[in-house]
């Protein structure tokens, strides 16, 4: 409003006042009130058009000022589904399409170059510090009850970034199975991830979704996995009918399961195979052997290399994975007698030490939703800022806020409450 004083209001400040009243109520249209009203219903049209619902008019015209979005992780810019997203080989490291429909091999793609390093970050941590801060800590989180039940007790991984990379090394690509950048058949994902399809009492949900599946997250990633690499997951169950277990405990952290062998098992006759899928850390040290690219049969067998597992184990968890050990071995048909409830010590307990193969590594994660990274650079572009608010460990989230483009030189780590009380 603009108000002009003339000599003839000299002195009269309260004239002068009246008129300015009047003249900022005269020019308000009897008609504003409707039109700002058809003004944000045009607005919420427009906003509901691209999924994005407002219940109060108001709060249109506040969304225009927003400098900051505070969202919650798990459901929001997570598909709140565990997914198998890497699995690692003695000599290959292998991606795995989890936006995936199709029940087809090529979902998994060898990439040796796929979280090949530790997050930089945790370059100069010890195993202990690593384990500590991601979704690998037994500890589990205050408040949650943990979905994660092969958690880390012990990693005696390096601190030295160049022990770490050579450690981490693998060995020239020799085209076993499969060259890089190509994928594995159906036959080698089915044999290099059997442990974790048949060494479960999971059921995987219709369609390979989560409507009524039953079991834990972390276990039914696998079986997802395996599922949309176009395996028959009952088919395999019936081709290798249980014979013995081992039942989970969170005590020692691995379950075994004793098969008859399956086509692809290439196993010896008068043999059983035996499963068995556990906390990694364990794993690696009841393993005598590792299992050449993954591939099952006793001419792939090797010494194992301890410091190389250990090492991917702490480069998974680094960049906020769960990780889980599947091993494997044959044993004589008359050492165990079907149906036989067998105790932990069958495992770690044996007379002759270890015993067992490491077959690869799985991780494990709740992937970003994809359209949620597009959103993210939008508002980004248009100078907002996104912050990510979750209940989950240090490193997962740091993760999670690179893949979804949250996390960039200003803000390159995750800050925990405690941090945050302190400041």
């Amino acid at each position: 409003t603009a108000f002009f004083y003339t000599d003839t209001y000299s002195g009269d400040a309260l004239g002068s006042i009246n008129i300015a009243l009047v003249c900022a109520v005269a020019m308000v249209p009897e008609g504003l009130e409707a039109i700002v009203t058809l003004t944000y219903s045009y607005a919420v049209k427009v906003m509901a058009s691209q999924n994005a619902i407002v219940r109060a008019l108001p709060a249109v015209e506040t969304l225009g000022s927003v400098t900051v979005i505070c969202s919650d992780k798990t459901g929001t810019l997570t598909q709140n589904i565990m997914s198998l997203t890497a699995f690692v080989t003695s000599n290959a490291r292998y991606k795995n399409n989890v936006d995936a429909t199709d029940r087809v091999p090529v979902n998994f793609v060898r990439d040796d170059t796929y979280l090949a390093s530790r997050a930089q970050h945790d370059m100069k941590k010890t195993g202990k510090d690593i384990v500590a801060d991601g979704p690998n800590n037994p500890a589990g989180r205050r408040g949650h009850n943990p979905s994660n039940h092969f958690t880390v007790d012990s990693l005696h991984a390096t601190d030295n970034p160049d022990e770490a990379t050579a450690n981490a090394a693998l060995p020239p690509d020799d085209g076993f199975p499969v060259k890089n950048g190509e994928s594995p058949s159906r036959e080698w994902i089915q044999s290099a991830l059997s442990c974790g399809v048949l060494c479960s009492k999971c059921v995987l949900g219709e369609g390979g979704g989560r409507a009524g599946e039953i079991g834990n997250p972390t276990e039914l990633s696998i079986l997802r996995a395996s599922y949309f690499a176009g395996i028959d997951i009952e088919e395999l169950k019936n081709d290798a009918p249980i014979v013995a277990e081992v039942p989970f405990s969170s005590d020692y952290k691995f379950m075994a399961t004793v098969h008859e062998p399956a086509k692809v098992d290439n196993c010896p006759d008068g043999k059983y195979v035996c499963y068995v899928k556990g906390a990694p850390d364990r794993m690696v040290k009841l393993c005598k052997y590792q299992a050449k690219g993954g591939v099952a049969g006793d001419e792939n067998l090797e010494d194992i290399n301890e410091n190389y597992w250990i090492e991917q184990i702490a480069i998974l968890s680094s960049h906020g994975l769960r990780v889980l050990g599947l091993c494997r071995t044959t044993i004589d048909k008359d050492s165990v007698k079907a149906g036989d409830q067998l105790g932990p010590e069958f495992v770690n307990g044996r007379p002759e030490g270890k015993w067992l193969t490491m077959v690869g590594l799985c991780a494990i994660m709740d992937p970003p939703r994809p359209e949620c990274v597009q959103a993210i650079k939008e508002a980004r572009g248009a100078g907002v800022r996104v912050a990510m608010i979750t209940g989950d460990h240090k490193d997962t989230a740091t993760a999670i806020g690179h893949m979804l483009g949250i996390v960039d030189e200003k803000y390159s780590e995750a800050v925990t409450g405690p941090e945050l009380d302190a400041m």
